[in-house]
């Protein structure tokens, strides 16, 4: 993993090298550099080299965040994050209605789907209660 994060470092920043090398190529070839034309080049070139500078930086970024934190501290964040979502999952499971009406069909004669019966039983009653 380590190699293919190096390998993707590299090569976008000799992208970022090569139109930093276009806008500067534009910039000394130009006759009148600030013409309509000279000047779109050069900011299209320029804004592609941060483009492409933003992949290396994030993960310069997230290297460091990773050596700040503790091992861990961090598979204790990890492993919180983890029982939270399950708890937020189990509490919006438990907290839906039952279907009641599982043979009901729509005006054009097919069967309801039991997720689409719930979402309506929920909308019912977020209505009765804000009304």
């Amino acid at each position: 993993m380590k190699g293919e994060n190096l390998l993707l470092n590299v090569v976008c920043v000799v992208m970022a090298l090569l139109f930093l090398g276009l806008a500067g190529l534009n910039y000394f070839s130009a006759g009148n550099f600030i013409s309509t034309d000279s000047l779109f080049f050069t900011t299209v070139s320029g804004m592609m080299a941060l483009i492409f500078l933003l992949v290396p930086l994030a993960s310069l970024r997230a290297a460091k965040k990773s050596k700040e934190a503790p091992a861990g501290q961090l598979a204790a964040t990890v492993a919180e994050r983890g029982a939270i979502a399950s708890a937020a999952r189990t509490k919006v499971v438990g907290a839906l209605p039952p279907v009641r009406y599982a043979d009901a069909v729509d005006a054009r004669g097919r069967p309801i789907p039991p997720d689409v019966a719930r979402m309506v039983e929920v909308m019912k009653e977020t209505e009765t209660t804000s009304s």
